[in-house]
């Protein structure tokens, strides 16, 4: 329910038309370079004037969905192209049972590629409000296994407080763009299957690794943890069409 105090915001016309062709893009009904939006159509559409076009416009052009090229239009960019980590457009691609897999693989991918230099670097320069955030974050997934919601929460807590405790300000950035799929992957997980509760323990470990300033262990552990992860992305790919990603 809506505080009264604090009602939702309804977004303007600008945001509604950057909602809808963003969504419209991601899914595919809009087909890279084929599709072409001009000025004129969008204002009929949406009953728009010209000023919120055109700025709706110009922040799909900021997120890479969209190019406009004088008197030709605007034509949809090829997928290749998209700010795949801007918030917005994960969001809309979460959204789309098509690009879900793939986007779960993707993530894997980055995450076994980062997250045990990370861990490593996170036993070198962690510090002691960190490393109290790790346990804190471990306790309280331990604590709230029967709420998937808050489990969610934590683990991607615990996640990211470990690549800020890197002392790398790109990782803490990357950490925060991601966020939205690291959600949605561990919202997966708790509905599809008993992963997500088996691998509790492996962030105890490896917060305990960083605890002692062992970054090889470090590194081992969270290695381990992210290999239980893909062999869970295999069970899940298996029974994908059964089952529906979570709203987060």
């Amino acid at each position: 329910m809506t505080d009264p105090a604090h009602p939702k915001q309804k977004p303007n016309i600008t945001q509604q038309i950057v909602e809808t062709l963003g969504r419209r893009i991601v899914s595919g009904q809009m087909v890279p370079v084929e599709s072409v939006l001009f000025e004129q159509d969008l204002i009929d559409e949406f009953g728009a004037s010209r000023n919120a076009v055109r700025e709706a416009v110009k922040t799909l052009a900021g997120k890479n969905l969209v190019v406009s090229a004088r008197k030709k239009g605007t034509s949809v960019r090829p997928p290749e192209d998209w700010s795949l980590l801007d918030p917005q457009v994960i969001d809309w691609m979460i959204a789309e049972t098509s690009t879900n897999e793939g986007l779960i693989q993707a993530l894997s991918e980055l995450r076994q590629i980062i997250e045990p230099e990370a861990a490593a670097l996170a036993a070198k320069r962690a510090s002691s409000t960190q490393i109290l955030r790790l346990f804190e974050c471990y306790e309280q997934m331990v604590a709230n296994t029967h709420d998937a919601a808050l489990s969610v929460h934590w683990d991607t807590e615990f996640h990211k407080v470990l690549l800020a405790a890197s002392g790398n300000p790109l990782l803490r950035s990357l950490a925060q763009a991601i966020e939205r799929l690291l959600l949605s992957n561990f919202s997966l997980f708790t509905h599809a299957n008993e992963g997500f509760i088996r691998n509790i323990p492996d962030h105890l470990w490896i917060a305990e690794a960083i605890r002692d300033r062992d970054p090889a262990l470090a590194r081992q552990r969270t290695q381990a943890l992210l290999s239980k992860n893909e062999s869970d992305i295999d069970e899940l790919k298996r029974a994908m069409d059964d089952v529906d990603l979570p709203e987060v």
